[in-house]
This record gives structure tokens, C-alpha cells and sequence, in this order.
């Protein structure tokens, strides 16, 4: 399979918590690296670009993430606990605050997911 060249990164509790969402990623060709602390997001956001950012954690315009990635062309996804689900909504979009995120179910972003990471994996240069 070819990759798509696009960089995940994923931010939650533990990396076993999010094995859909690698899965997931695996197979559209992606390159994924977990982080649990803001520490860990740091470095390695650090040490290479990421397009897009998962996060089991919210995500609010005052977050030290959005700070962090504001500027870049990262594309940032939070999921939201409800009851026994969870809704997934986008905080920032190509390094910009996002506001008009419409909230998703855990369905309907695997389908959004996989638009997502083709058309970033179709501005990636070679």
C-alpha cells in the first residue's frame, strides 16, 4: 500500500485506548505517534509536522494545543464523552480556531477520518 505521508498524532490516555483509531490510520497509509502528557505533544510536534491531531481529550480555544499548533496547517479532532458514546468535533482547522465544528458520531468520523486523510495525503509533497 502506498502512504499517504500524512503525520497523526494521536493524544489520549493510553495508546491502547485509541487501537480503532491506529488501526484505522494504518490502513489509509498514515504515520502515527501517541502522546498521553503535554510534555510528550511538545516534543514531538517538536520534532516534525503533524497534518492532523486526534485527541480523546477537549480541545478549547484556550488550550495549550490550539497555542501550540495555531499558525501550522494542522487539522485538530476531540472526541466528547456522551453517556455511552462519544461525539468527535474539530477545534482547529488548517492552524485555525475552528468554530462551526458540527459534532460527529464515532460512525460518521471514521467516514469523515478517511476523507480527511485523503485529501491531506494529496497535498503532501512528494
Amino acid at each position: 500500500m502506498e502512504r499517504s505521508g500524512v503525520n497523526v498524532l494521536l493524544i489520549g490516555e493510553s495508546e491502547r485506548g485509541c487501537w480503532q483509531l491506529t488501526r484505522r490510520l494504518e490502513k489509509r497509509g498514515c504515520r502515527w505517534w501517541f502522546a498521553s502528557t503535554m510534555e510528550e505533544v511538545r516534543s514531538l510536534v517538536d520534532q516534525r509536522p503533524f497534518r492532523l491531531v486526534l485527541s480523546t481529550r477537549p480541545v478549547t480555544q484556550r488550550s495549550p494545543l490550539t497555542d501550540l499548533l495555531s499558525g501550522s496547517d494542522c487539522n485538530v479532532f476531540y472526541s466528547y464523552p456522551i453517556e455511552d458514546s462519544s461525539l468527535w468535533l474539530r477545534a482547529v482547522r488548517d492552524g485555525e480556531t475552528w468554530l462551526e465544528a458540527a459534532a460527529l458520531r464515532p460512525g460518521e468520523f471514521a467516514s469523515a477520518l478517511d476523507e480527511i486523510v485523503a485529501e491531506l495525503g494529496s497535498t503532501v509533497p512528494a
